[in-house]
């Protein structure tokens, strides 16, 4: 009897944990390097997809091509 008593606890516990996991730990905010990063990142797309019709210095097409080739591998 006092085995039974055990495994069920035992049970229930592990029931209790699986259905009430702990929640996912929240990132702090994002240092001002991040934030400066991904403020680049945003433009340099920005300025890659808008201007894909468009003439394009040298400059701004081996910037866009360095940033395809990044975003697809």
């Amino acid at each position: 009897m006092l085995d039974r008593l055990i495994l069920s606890v035992a049970m229930a516990v592990t029931g209790w944990n699986g259905l009430f996991p702990e929640p996912p730990a929240v990132q702090g905010p994002l240092t001002t390097k991040q934030l400066k990063q991904k403020a680049k990142e945003r433009q340099l797309s920005a300025i890659c997809q808008r201007k894909k019709g468009q003439k394009q210095s040298k400059t701004v097409k081996r910037m866009c091509e360095r940033w395809e080739r990044q975003q697809n591998g």
